[in-house]
């Protein structure tokens, strides 16, 4: 099993929501990064003026079946997959250089002590 990155776009108000869901389903942290979104076609609202709504991006690296159950969790919970509420989807990561994709499976697993084979001390 590989890694595979969750990538949620959330409406603003419903942030809190969605990195409660993220957190009940286990990834150990998330980034959020504060966005704008635009539709096409564009959603006109009151005076004919255009809507551009906060948005939040939220992103966390996981093993792929955590990240595809999360990502219809999002989706169904929130209803993401309604118009103008948002989205939910993984992306595959063929490379995780730099993270060690076995200490994020063993922390899923239960096993928060983050060691690893690799730690073991070396003569």
């Amino acid at each position: 099993m590989g890694a595979a990155l969750l990538v949620a776009v959330v409406a603003d108000n419903r942030e809190g929501q969605a990195i409660e869901i993220i957190r009940r389903e286990g990834p150990q942290g998330v980034t959020m990064i504060p966005a704008r979104g635009l539709n096409f076609p564009e959603h006109i609202t009151f005076f004919g003026l255009t809507y551009r709504g906060l948005e939040t991006v939220l992103l966390a690296l996981v093993d792929e079946t955590t990240a595809n159950r999360t990502a219809e969790r999002l989706n169904k919970e929130l209803k993401l997959l309604e118009p103008f509420q948002g989205l939910a989807f993984c992306l595959p990561v063929s490379g995780t250089g730099g993270i060690d994709i076995g200490r994020v499976r063993k922390a899923l697993a239960g096993d928060r002590s983050g060691k690893t084979s690799d730690d073991a001390p070396r003569a």
